[in-house]
C-alpha cells in the first residue's frame, strides 16, 4: 500500500544537538556518576518539556490514547495530564543514562530479567532479523550482548552512522555492533545484508518509524487508532528468508526486563496476497507492542504526531 503523507513526522523535527548532548552527558557521568547526570538532566528535561511543544503534545496524546484503549486495564487511575507527560519525559532522561551505563559496561547482566531467552539461544551464530521499536532501551541490550560472540548490525536512518560507530567504540571497544546507514532499502543494501545473514550475524531494524521520503508504508490499528508504519522490516524479512524476533528491553524498578518474542520462522509474502499478508504480520507485531505499552506506559519514546488521525 503506497501512501503519501503530508503531516509532520519524526524526521521533520530537527534533532537538538546531534551527538553533542550524549557526549556531554558522558562527560558528566565520568565526573560525577549518575547522581550528577540526574541533576543536569532535571534542568535539561524541564527546558525541553516547556519549549518542545510538538513533543509535549505528542506525549500527552499517546498517554491519553493508551488510557482510553486499555479501559479498565489502564495503568493510570485517571485520564493522564501534563504531570504524566512530564514524568514521561523524565523517563526518557533516565533511559539516556541507562544507555551510557550499558555501553560502559556498568550494568551487570545479572540485573537483566530475561523472558523468552530460548529464542535467542536458538539463533546464536545464525542469521536473524530482530525488529524493535523506539520503546524502552534496546541500546542497553546491544551493550550487554557485546560480551557474547554475536555480531550485531543495526539499520539506522541517519547520515552520521559512521561517526556514531566511532563514538561507541571509543567508550566500549568490546561493542561488536555495526551501524549501517540507510534511507531506503535498495539492491545494494539487500546484498550486503544477505552476506551478513550467511555469516550468522543479526540485523536489528526499527519497525515503528517511516524512513525519510519513503512511500513503503501501511496503515494499522495501534492503541485503537489508525497509524502508519513502515513496511521495510517485513520486506527485508521476505527477501532474506530468515527468522524474525521482536525484542523489548526496559527498566522495571531497579532491574531491566528483556522480552524476546518469535514473530516468524520465515516471512513469506506471496505476490497475490502480499499486502494482506504484510498487514497481518505487522498487526501481529503491533499487538505485542501494545502489550508492552500497557506494562510500561512511560517507555514509549516517539515524541511526534504518530497517528494519522
Amino acid at each position: 500500500m503506497v501512501q503519501h503523507r503530508t503531516d509532520r513526522t519524526w524526521h521533520d523535527i530537527k534533532e537538538r544537538g546531534g551527538l553533542l548532548p550524549l557526549m556531554l552527558m558522558l562527560g558528566f557521568y565520568r565526573c560525577g556518576g549518575r547522581w550528577l547526570c540526574r541533576v543536569v538532566l532535571y534542568f535539561i528535561i524541564m527546558w525541553y518539556w516547556l519549549f518542545a511543544v510538538t513533543a509535549r503534545k505528542a506525549s500527552l496524546q499517546y498517554l491519553q490514547r493508551l488510557h482510553q484503549f486499555a479501559g479498565t486495564q489502564s495503568p493510570f487511575e485517571a485520564m493522564p495530564n501534563w504531570t504524566n507527560s512530564y514524568t514521561h519525559f523524565m523517563q526518557f532522561g533516565e533511559c539516556i543514562l541507562d544507555k551510557i551505563e550499558g555501553w560502559l559496561g556498568h550494568i551487570p547482566e545479572q540485573k537483566l530479567q530475561l523472558f523468552g531467552h530460548e529464542h535467542f539461544q536458538q539463533h546464536y551464530q545464525k542469521g536473524t532479523i530482530i525488529v524493535v521499536s523506539h520503546f524502552g532501551n534496546i541500546e542497553l541490550l546491544r551493550a550487554i550482548k557485546s560480551e557474547h560472540p554475536q555480531k550485531i548490525n543495526v539499520l539506522v536512518y541517519q547520515k552520521h552512522a559512521s561517526q556514531f560507530n566511532q563514538f561507541l567504540k571509543k567508550i566500549n571497544d568490546k561493542a561488536d555492533v555495526n551501524l549501517i546507514s540507510v534511507d531506503e532499502l535498495g539492491i545494494e543494501t539487500a546484498i550486503l545484508l544477505q552476506e551478513k545473514m550467511q555469516q550468522g550475524e543479526w540485523v536489528i531494524v526499527a519497525a515503528d518509524r517511516v524512513p525519510v521520503q519513503s512511500d513503503r508504508v501501511q496503515s494499522v490499528q495501534f492503541l485503537g487508532r489508525e497509524a502508519t508504519l513502515p513496511q521495510g522490516a517485513w520486506i527485508l524479512a521476505n527477501l532474506l528468508k530468515v527468522p524474525v524476533l521482536a525484542v523489548f528491553c526496559y527498566r522495571a524498578q531497579q532491574n531491566f526486563q528483556v522480552h524476546i518474542h518469535s514473530i516468524a520462522e520465515q516471512v513469506d509474502l506471496p505476490r497475490k496476497t502480499r499486502l494482506s499478508s504484510m498487514q497481518h504480520i505487522t498487526q501481529s507485531y503491533v499487538t505485542v507492542l501494545e502489550q508492552h505499552c500497557l506494562r510500561a506506559p512511560y517507555q514509549w519514546f516517539n515524541f511526534y504526531q504518530f497517528w494519522t488521525k
